[in-house]
């Protein structure tokens, strides 16, 4: 005897498949609205984080200091564009007649939005003292973001002016100053 089975038995039921086939559909769509929302709330955080870094004032802190050294009949000065930095963020060392001058920074920032920024400033820079200065007077200082080193030039001894005699033999060669020596004794023989 053969046993009959209904078709429908056999067959899943369409109505529960297309259910779970929209269920799915539907949860996949409000993944998908999160993520846009996420990515137009990152869009927005960069625009007005570039918008403020065109806006904001170029600092010296974005590039080496621009350094002006002027020299007077009387005193020896360099200057230095340092207006993002501290006294204690700066440091001025001398070693003979070098001067070495390095600024340090670290800033970091959290936002009420929970991101993050960590900002690194380093500088350095060496001068070299010019012979008419007296190293041991150097003096420094440092006002409205401009950091100053001074320091009094000394009156050289002046040289006098003389003519040097140049030596030479008959045949348009030079002797040193054995050669000569051999020489005049020769002759005196």
């Amino acid at each position: 005897m053969a046993l009959r089975v209904p078709v429908s038995a056999l067959w899943p039921q369409s109505q529960l498949i297309c259910v779970q086939m929209e269920n799915e559909m539907a949860r996949q769509m409000d993944n998908m609205r999160r993520s846009a929302d996420l990515m137009n709330q990152l869009q927005h955080v960069l625009r007005r984080e570039t918008l403020d870094a065109e806006t904001a004032p170029s600092s010296a802190a974005r590039r080496a200091p621009s350094c002006k050294v002027e020299k007077d009949g009387q005193h020896f000065s360099a200057t230095l564009e340092v207006e993002d930095f501290t006294p204690e963020e700066l440091t001025v060392k001398q070693v003979g007649r070098k001067v070495l001058l390095s600024g340090k920074k670290e800033k970091k920032e959290e936002s009420e939005e929970g991101s993050h920024s960590y900002r690194y400033q380093e500088f350095r820079r060496e001068l070299e003292l010019p012979e008419d200065v007296n190293p041991e007077e150097l003096s420094c200082s440092l006002n409205n973001g401009q950091l100053r080193i001074e320091a009094p030039r000394m009156a050289l001894p002046s040289v006098p002016e003389r003519v040097v005699p140049i030596k030479s033999d008959k045949k348009g060669c030079i002797k040193s100053g054995e050669e000569q020596k051999k020489e005049r004794e020769m002759e005196r023989e």
